[in-house]
């Protein structure tokens, strides 16, 4: 038992390395089974305004990771309605790379049915010298429908690029 801390030692050292934040998985958890309706859908996004994060954090590596932070857009198209994604950020504090992931929710309209939408989301930003903020993002959400979107579910992805983002993807429903 005395070397347990020396045995340790590696695992704490990868984990406080200066890596670049990588955005997790957020791959679909339902399948397109028999007797599944599925239609294309694509749109935009756009920001409406953001919200202060409730908590921050920065290490002395300059990583800045910011917990709870309300991102207010707008989607058109195929899915129409406020979405407000609920961000988790992790990203070098002079903004060269961001990831962001968390949970979201919506009221929107789809093919006339109108609900909520809710799930998860996560994006992955890098350097890109030709956008607002010199980053550009892409990332996927999966949603399910509640009220009139009962039985719906979303797999969307936007990017890459910067707000106002395009969306494209696939509804599913029975």
């Amino acid at each position: 038992m005395r070397y347990a801390p020396l045995a340790l030692l590696p695992l704490l050292l990868v984990a406080c390395a200066d890596q670049e934040p990588t955005a997790p998985d957020v791959s679909p958890v339902f399948s397109a089974g028999a007797g599944m309706n599925k239609e294309l859908i694509s749109g935009t996004s756009d920001l409406v305004g953001a919200g202060m994060a409730e908590r921050a954090f920065t290490t002395p590596s300059g990583m800045c990771h910011l917990w709870d932070a309300p991102v207010f857009t707008h989607s058109s198209g195929s899915i129409e309605g406020p979405v407000t994604f609920n961000e988790q950020q992790h990203l070098r504090c002079d903004f060269s790379h961001l990831v962001a992931s968390g949970p979201f929710e919506g009221e929107v309209t789809w093919n006339g049915r109108s609900g909520t939408i809710s799930g998860q989301w996560a994006t992955n930003c890098k350097p890109d010298a030709s956008q607002p903020l010199g980053i550009s993002c892409d990332g996927t959400y999966i949603a399910r429908g509640t009220g009139g979107l009962d039985g719906v579910r979303f797999h969307v992805k936007w990017g890459p690029g910067w707000f106002p983002f395009s969306y494209t993807g696939t509804a599913f429903w029975r």
